[in-house]
């Protein structure tokens, strides 16, 4: 089921894992993520599995834990969209982020498949003001 697979990869994410050999099994070679504007991210962002990887450990150096607590998951045979309420705790102060704060936001998932593998990822995240 693709819908395993989506959630072995949040929680891989949550726990802030950046091995790559971690992911083998969750994504496809050819992977490409799109960020789409938000409060963190200023402008449209494409990652493949090399840009993805280098911008992986940004979590841990400013997030003491994270949380992504699935509300809605829709899965058809190569697809599987998500509804996520994501929650985290700021680890240190960094720019306007300040230790012990919370922070929150609500986003949407698109993953589409590839050999049973995440293939495409769309991320629409709404962030709560910081």
């Amino acid at each position: 089921m693709n819908l395993d697979v989506v959630k072995e990869y949040f929680a891989l994410t949550e726990q802030f894992v950046t091995e790559e050999s971690r992911y083998a099994g969750i994504f496809h070679p050819d992977i490409e993520q799109t960020e789409y504007p938000n409060w963190l991210t200023a402008k449209l962002t494409v990652s493949d599995w090399k840009v993805l990887f280098q911008r992986m450990p940004n979590g841990a150096k400013l997030l003491l834990s994270q949380n992504y607590d699935i509300q809605h998951a829709f899965e058809t045979e190569n697809a599987v969209i998500t509804e996520v309420i994501w929650t985290a705790v700021v680890g240190a102060d960094l720019g306007t982020f300040r230790a012990g704060q919370e922070l929150k936001a609500y986003f949407c998932c698109v993953f589409e498949f590839r050999d049973g593998l995440i293939f495409r990822q769309r991320n629409y995240d709404c962030f709560e003001r910081f």
